[in-house]
């Protein structure tokens, strides 16, 4: 990207890994109390993996780092976390459920942290957008 556009190409993918991120959350703390009956399958939490994204450059040359990208969605033990509840209408003969494994405290600071991370990116295409604006705007 050796246009004028690159900052606005760049703050793109990290929005779109932002996004990502913000997704992955979002489906983590809705799924957090998901009980099953033990020996069920449970909804594993998503943890994004992100990336430089890199560009081949001419034949022979390194190549170029154009941004971020999701690499790939890790996902949290398939196990679960055993719970004694009784009273539970999933619960085993044992009065046990499972629950997935998500953490809401962690949840909640990497909520914080994708939110600033995609405002940042939003503010720096935005940025960029009216500098190009500006330069198109000068008059010799």
């Amino acid at each position: 990207m050796s246009s004028i556009w690159s900052a606005i190409d760049i703050a793109g993918t990290g929005t779109s890994v932002d996004q990502t991120w913000l997704d992955t959350i979002g489906s983590n703390v809705a799924n957090m109390n998901d009980a099953v009956t033990p020996g069920n399958p449970v909804y594993r939490a998503q943890y994004v993996v992100a990336g430089e994204r890199v560009v081949n450059g001419p034949a022979g040359s390194p190549g170029v780092a154009e941004g971020i990208q999701v690499e790939a969605i890790d996902l949290g033990p398939a196990t679960g976390e055993t719970v004694h509840e009784p009273g539970n209408p999933l619960a085993n003969a044992q009065g046990n459920v499972t629950y997935p494994v998500v953490n809401l405290g962690t949840e909640m600071t990497d909520l914080a942290q994708a939110q600033m991370s995609y405002q940042a990116n939003a503010q720096v295409m935005s940025h960029a957008k009216s500098a190009y604006a500006s330069i198109l705007n000068i008059k010799a």
